[in-house]
């Protein structure tokens, strides 16, 4: 089966020629550009706003944190608004890069008049916010969710204890997921230009933060506030399990498996596995779950970060076992072992099914 099936793969006949006619029309001028064109044009919008930039910033900003604010909004705003006139490279390059200048003039200058961090964290979470669902660009509205779920956990961090920092992350695993589950019924909606975007946005902030809570522990708990108190690793695996579980489930309701059936039972049963083997690296689970979700919605790129991730946090479970050497190589030969098995009983019990052409 390929991976991403065709418009006649998935559409009746009768809405195939609806659908391409749509497709067509999304097309811009773009799309016959060689690619290196496309490269400098950009190249030329991230230069232009640069110089822009920096020209204003010697007349308003220099030592002036209320004119870094105001002008951070003004670029901000002036960058949302001129992008929605237009959709070619050079327009699309320059609002962006120009955009994310006026977020950085804003947020510092936010957190140099106030000289604190968690006037800037609000700040951050504040502007992310506004601009997902105002600023009409992909690439922002994901850097927006992905820049706005970092805000809010750091947040929570300065003010908080570290305990209501996992959880606000596992809520939003929670989110990432029932966003990509519900994908195609969202998209239709009002607001469905935001949805995909904002799904990976969160995905690359739960995974990022995993990262930094497993291999640089240290620096994750004392950076904010020393001794900060958090849950402990295995009860924040076993939350992202139950997430990871639950996808499980209404992935097999929507290919029309039974969840209580043996398919069921063996996908639930490894993943419990899965789980209990990596109590103290929670960040297994979780790319687990990504990749669960990007075999369903046959995404090449979620799929990918999954599969980067599951190799991060692989090796920190590996230094993370207290044991010797010998007994590491050990767990990972019985370990390639019983997924070997597994592998085995499922092509055996469940044959894939042959393609139709």
């Amino acid at each position: 089966m390929a991976l991403k099936p065709s418009l006649r793969d998935v559409l009746p006949a009768e809405l195939q020629d609806r659908a391409l006619a749509a497709l067509a029309s999304r097309k811009d001028a773009t799309t016959g550009m060689p690619w290196f064109v496309r490269v400098l044009t950009g190249f030329g919008a991230w230069l232009a706003s640069l110089f822009l930039l920096a020209f204003l910033s010697l007349g308003v900003v220099v030592g002036k944190e209320m004119g870094a604010v105001v002008l951070g909004l003004l670029l901000t705003g002036a960058a949302a608004a001129l992008r929605r006139t237009g959709n070619n490279v050079f327009l699309t390059q320059l609002t962006l890069s120009t955009g994310l200048a006026g977020q950085g003039l804003f947020i510092g200058g936010v957190g140099a008049l106030t000289e604190s961090a968690e006037a800037a964290a609000l700040a951050t979470f504040g502007i992310q916010a506004v601009l997902l669902f105002v600023y009409p660009d992909a690439i922002q509205r994901f850097l927006s969710a992905l820049f706005g779920g970092l805000a809010l956990l750091v947040l929570l961090r300065l003010t908080t204890s570290g305990v209501l920092v996992d959880v606000a992350l596992v809520g939003l695993t929670v989110a990432a997921h029932l966003l990509f589950l519900h994908q195609g019924r969202l998209q239709s909606e009002t607001w469905g230009a935001l949805v995909t975007p904002a799904a990976f946005g969160l995905v690359t902030t739960l995974l990022s933060t995993l990262v930094m809570r497993s291999w640089f522990h240290d620096f994750y708990g004392e950076i904010f506030r020393h001794g900060a108190a958090e849950l402990p690793s295995g009860v924040l695996t076993m939350g992202l399990a139950v997430v990871t579980l639950y996808s499980a489930w209404r992935v097999l309701e929507e290919t029309g498996a039974e969840p209580g059936g043996i398919a069921g039972v063996t996908a639930f049963a490894a993943l419990g596995l899965l789980a209990i083997l990596t109590f103290q690296t929670p960040g297994v689970i979780a790319a687990t779950g990504v990749l669960l979700l990007g075999f369903h919605r046959r995404s090449v790129v979620l799929l990918g970060m999954a599969v980067v991730f599951i190799l991060v946090f692989g090796v920190g479970y590996y230094y993370d076992l207290q044991l010797t050497l010998l007994a590491k190589s050990l767990a990972l030969l019985g370990g390639g072992l019983v997924l070997l098995g597994l592998r085995l009983f499922i092509l055996r019990r469940f044959p894939a099914a042959e393609e139709v052409r």
